[in-house]
């Protein structure tokens, strides 16, 4: 498992609309080149499912698995021989300050292959992802702080 905990002086509200915001990654995270819902009119909830393209790795569908809203959620993608959940969290704290918690998992019997091959570029890809949502959200840019009506949860 690739686990990366980022603290954060942004409001938790405002890191939830950025990282919700699945389909406005592209606009703002360097390791994230497309993401395509695959249905255009479905909410981003639980079921809903995307095309994610990055750069050095293969595309994948993603499918929202569960989601806490304005705190987190999780997504899976299945290949053949092997299946990747991604974790999304934010842990506020009473002193207004939040941690980013970013994951990613994989199991089957391909993830042994599939660590060795990508484990480097993905541990470099979810700290370059906690970066970028920490500044996203903490700069003027970010947009409004409540949640996009499509976001997980919303």
């Amino acid at each position: 498992m690739i686990e990366v905990v980022r603290e954060s002086t942004a409001p938790t509200e405002r890191l939830w609309a950025v990282m919700s915001d699945v389909r406005g990654w592209p606009t703002w995270l360097p390791t994230v080149d497309a993401v395509t819902a695959l249905d255009p009119d479905r909410v981003d909830e639980v079921g809903a499912e995307y095309r994610v393209e990055q750069p050095k790795l293969p595309p994948a569908v993603w499918r929202i698995t569960e989601v806490v809203p304005g705190r987190s959620f999780t997504w899976e993608s299945s290949a053949p021989g092997m299946r990747s959940v991604g974790t999304h969290e934010l842990r506020p704290h009473p002193d207004g300050t939040t941690s980013i918690a970013l994951g990613i998992t994989w199991s089957g019997v391909l993830a042994p292959l599939v660590r060795f091959l990508v484990g480097r570029t993905a541990r470099d890809y979810v700290e370059q992802e906690a970066e970028a949502l920490d500044r996203t959200a903490s700069g003027a840019d970010a947009g409004p702080a409540d949640p996009a009506p499509d976001a997980p949860g919303a």
